[in-house]
């Protein structure tokens, strides 16, 4: 399981790159920072978003950071056992639902979202439809940008169904020698009332 983080992790890295040059005000795939920062104000981004570009942060990058720390925390120990370092949380059992929700429901949005768009990618890049230019200077531009947060949804989507699963079948109660106090116990879980 931990090649579905490694996976998902490593196909967010290009899209945060490509969110921080812009919002460090670099220039990637045509669009200069100040230039991303007006598009975000054209499309109606609200002030706390225009607010943390201008600070050279994308409001995007935090989630995917969370995205990438979610998918790890699905498949090690620490994801059902809290490590010592979370000081006076240690060794407390991780709610099943804390993790699993938002997983089933990241996976749920970027899985289809994501592999519809690499499907539409495939199909610009082979001619077979025209990706429009949109605010990139051209359609080459914005058929990158579309691979690249398309391609980092996509396989983040379906890292996510992975980890889940895996998550939600080693976590489950019902299974014998389940772990559910401290992965060195290795003591089965009581049963749930």
């Amino acid at each position: 399981m931990q090649f579905a983080a490694c996976a998902g992790t490593v196909a967010f890295l290009p899209y945060m790159a490509m969110k921080l040059v812009w919002a460090t005000g670099g220039t990637f795939a045509g669009i200069f920072g100040e230039e991303m920062l007006a598009m975000s104000e054209r499309n109606g981004a609200s002030g706390i978003r225009l607010t943390l570009e201008s600070w050279g942060l994308d409001g995007t990058v935090l989630p995917a950071a969370l995205g990438i720390l979610l998918l790890w925390a699905l498949v090690r120990p620490w994801g059902q056992v809290l490590p010592r370092w979370t000081l006076w949380l240690r060794g407390r059992r991780v709610p099943r639902p804390l993790l699993l929700t938002p997983a089933l429901t990241g996976a749920a949005t970027l899985a289809p979202y994501g592999l519809l768009g690499v499907g539409y990618a495939a199909l610009s890049t082979a001619g077979v439809v025209t990706m429009r230019r949109g605010d990139f200077h051209s359609s080459s531009d914005a058929l990158l940008v579309a691979w690249i947060g398309m391609a980092a949804f996509a396989v983040h989507g379906v890292a996510l169904v992975v980890a889940a699963r895996s998550y939600r079948l080693r976590t489950s109660s019902t299974r014998p020698g389940a772990v559910c106090h401290s992965p060195a116990e290795r003591s089965p879980c009581s049963p749930r009332p």
